[in-house]
């Protein structure tokens, strides 16, 4: 019997933008983005569009992915998510630590084959933590914030912190969480927490996406309601529309669920104070989406 489900890796899928290249999505006022790769900024960091890119490899835990024949209602401060439209793929109390690198295949564990139908909607539940390695090379001159070392070269050190912290205005410095420097440096593995979407936001979406729209929201296991300040989620519920639907037939025997990423990754970063040198404190985790099809 053929295996039912696969996670995907996709450097080139999928996007929460409608214009991303291939590499990421660095090519708007004043970052650019080559066929190598190799990004360029210039200007001011606050003056700059959005530059995220693809990490070298992805790490998530999965707990609940499921197909479903109406909308999930998401969750709010007051009450849970309703799913009872739903039928589960795969149910893992624990948790599937996945760790994603480039053109990688990967099957999970404790999968459910669902009824035959027609399923315009699917949730995923899974931590709102995120393990980031990356290595980025840049033709401007990057400093580790804010004493560090320098060069066109930084990568993700073995370090953990809230994606909240980015709002800080006091780091350590050097920073903790990465380093820059020259071609031979090598990455670890930064593990971020995912505790808003951006200051005070914690629900996103719908956004469009591959195949329909995606939403996201973050909230706690204990009690599945949306969370109201940062730091205190522990998982993130996210919902996508299918422009398609999902249609399983009794010849159907191969789920893929396609995560793209080439936009997972972003610099944190401000101005170092000569032009178009900047300091650098993290390589932080940027968006993704979902892809699901059965065959």
């Amino acid at each position: 019997m053929m295996k039912w489900i696969k996670i995907i890796f996709t450097l080139t899928m999928l996007s929460f933008f409608s214009n991303a290249k291939a590499l990421g999505y660095c090519e708007d006022t004043g970052v650019s983005e080559d066929a190598d790769g190799v990004i360029t900024f210039t200007g001011g960091e606050s003056s700059m569009g959005d530059c995220a890119f693809a990490p070298d490899e992805y790490t998530i835990k999965i707990y609940k992915m499921a197909l479903c024949t109406s909308a999930p209602t998401r969750p709010t401060t007051t009450d849970t998510y309703d799913v009872s439209s739903c039928v589960d793929v795969i149910v893992s109390p624990d948790g599937q630590d996945v760790n994603l690198a480039a053109g990688s295949e990967i099957t999970l564990s404790g999968v459910t084959r669902p009824a035959n139908g027609s399923y315009s909607y699917g949730y995923l539940l899974m931590a709102n933590t995120f393990g980031i390695k990356a290595k980025k090379q840049f033709t401007n001159t990057m400093h580790t914030y804010q004493d560090g070392a320098t060069g066109n070269y930084c990568w993700t050190k073995d370090a953990a912190a809230y994606n909240s912290d980015s709002d800080s205005s006091v780091w350590s410095s050097p920073s903790p969480l990465v380093e820059c420097g020259g071609a031979s440096g090598t990455a670890g593995t930064f593990v971020e927490t995912l505790d808003q979407f951006d200051v005070g936001q914690y629900t996103a979406g719908p956004i469009s996406v591959t195949n329909g729209t995606l939403s996201a929201d973050l909230i706690t296991d204990a009690n599945g309601l949306l969370v109201t300040a940062k730091t205190t989620a522990d998982r993130l519920f996210g919902v996508q529309t299918f422009t398609t639907p999902i249609i399983v037939t009794t010849d159907s025997s191969l789920f893929t669920v396609s995560f793209g990423v080439n936009q997972a990754s972003g610099i944190w970063m401000t101005d170092e104070g000569a032009a178009n040198e900047y300091d650098v404190y993290a390589i932080g985790s940027g968006p993704f989406s979902t892809f699901m099809t059965v065959e």
